[in-house]
């Protein structure tokens, strides 16, 4: 009989479609991509004692992905709005398995920095993915809250690539790690292409979304059309801007250089010293939620982005101009979660984008601001390790290069600019005025 149910299992599986469970695959990739941000902060040493690499040499290679994310964030915002979030999960997840698993096979660095740009080409896109995926399944005064808990879960890539990361390292090598994340990516880009939907009536089975209908996006814009949008929106570039920089400055110390830094200057172990970077993803973890939460409930973006953004550059301030020598460890303590939960500030960029911003270009304005973090990262990551090596005194251990505090302190110094530059954006932005969520 015609419009009856399919039974067996295709019913168990539609039954299965709600907008949570795909949310939690897209997520899932996104915490595939965080693992591979901050993957080269555990092996950065054994990837420049095995390829003879320099302080730039590496940098260059951690960035590597990073300068794909920079050429792909506008192109991948329209594509995200033409394709759509299922099929946009497929091929991002193909393109970074892809690149993992090379990278695990590699013989040289070369490979090594062809891994790292397949798993940029796929990765450019994975968050403004989610986003898109929001816009069509949650309600607008939710869209802070679920971007909050999307960075949440995602997050638990960085916790990986911390001290979990490092023991798997001294058991088994680099390469297993790497050839392993590329075959968990395989998985959760097949679980996307089974389960996702693009928006609520593309569905065929029994999903409640608990939100009141969204209106469709308009037609899906041209590129030259989302391009010269987005550049007219001179707010767009204040975003742009805070995220520039706070987020290439947090994955510099988190993702990038911190181990190296607590280890050469404090003497700790790389274990020890990974802990402190588990702190900062910490902190960052629990401010992404909770600023999305507070933003949604307060109606106002711009208040609590100001706060958090500050407390980074304070942070930041501290570490480079402490007088007398390096921060006191126990401080450090203190100032890991700091700059974590400081740049959770810069999440609140999408959805004062988004709002800013005429409806269908979801995709795209969240790629322009998207593109002022990666822009950060690819800047700050070489040239913090071009400043290292020009403070380098010829100490090499184990084959890998020691640099001295003045050397450190000089590249937390630019670090230091990018987040006031960050802060005074944030400060100049004018928002959208609206009411607090539940107000009449």
């Amino acid at each position: 009989m015609s419009g009856s149910r399919k039974p067996g299992a295709e019913n168990y599986i539609l039954s299965l479609q709600s907008r949570w469970l795909m949310w939690i695959f897209l997520v899932l990739l996104h915490l595939v991509t965080s693992f591979h941000r901050v993957s080269f902060n555990v092996v950065a040493d054994l990837l420049t004692a095995e390829f003879g690499l320099s302080g730039a040499g590496l940098g260059n290679l951690a960035a590597a992905y990073t300068y794909m994310y920079v050429l792909m964030q506008i192109p991948g915002g329209v594509l995200v709005d033409r394709l759509e979030p299922r099929r946009v999960a497929v091929i991002t997840g193909l393109a970074m398995a892809s690149g993992s698993i090379l990278i695990g096979l590699a013989p040289g660095a070369g490979t090594v920095f062809v891994g790292r740009m397949l798993i940029g080409l796929g990765g450019s896109v994975v968050l403004i993915n989610i986003f898109k995926f929001q816009a069509s399944w949650f309600r607008t005064d939710e869209f802070a809250t679920m971007s909050g808990l999307a960075i949440l879960f995602s997050t638990s890539g960085f916790l990986l690539a911390a001290t979990p990361l490092a023991l798997l390292v001294g058991m088994a090598g680099w390469r297993p790690p790497f050839i392993g994340a590329g075959l968990i990516t395989l998985v959760a880009a097949a679980l996307c292409g089974f389960f996702v939907r693009n928006k609520p009536e593309h569905n065929t089975g029994p999903v409640s979304t608990g939100a009141k209908p969204v209106p469709a996006d308009l037609p899906p814009p041209t590129f030259f059309r989302a391009l010269t949008g987005a550049l007219q929106n001179r707010r767009l570039w204040l975003l742009f801007l805070v995220n520039t920089g706070t987020y290439g400055g947090f994955m510099v110390f988190a993702g990038t250089w911190g181990v190296s830094y607590l280890v050469h200057v404090y003497g700790i172990s790389v274990a020890e010293a990974s802990v402190f970077m588990i702190m900062a993803y910490l902190g960052y973890m629990i401010g992404a939620p909770a600023i999305g939460f507070i933003s949604d409930r307060l109606g106002s973006r711009k208040i609590p982005a100001v706060i958090l953004v500050g407390l980074f550059s304070i942070s930041w301030g501290l570490i480079a101009f402490w007088p007398e020598g390096p921060v006191p460890l126990s401080l450090v303590y203190v100032l890991s979660p700091v700059l974590g939960f400081g740049t959770a500030g810069s999440l609140l960029t999408f959805p004062m984008a988004r709002e800013v911003s005429p409806p269908g270009f979801t995709g795209t304005v969240t790629a322009v601001v998207n593109l002022g973090i990666f822009l950060g990262l690819a800047v700050l990551q070489p040239l913090f390790g071009y400043v290292l090596d020009l403070g380098w005194e010829g100490v090499i251990f184990e084959g890998a290069r020691i640099y001295p505090l003045e050397a450190y302190r000089f590249g937390f110094l630019v670090c230091f600019l990018f987040a006031a530059v960050a802060f005074t954006a944030a400060l100049f932005f004018r928002e959208n005025k609206k009411a607090p969520a539940g107000s009449a």
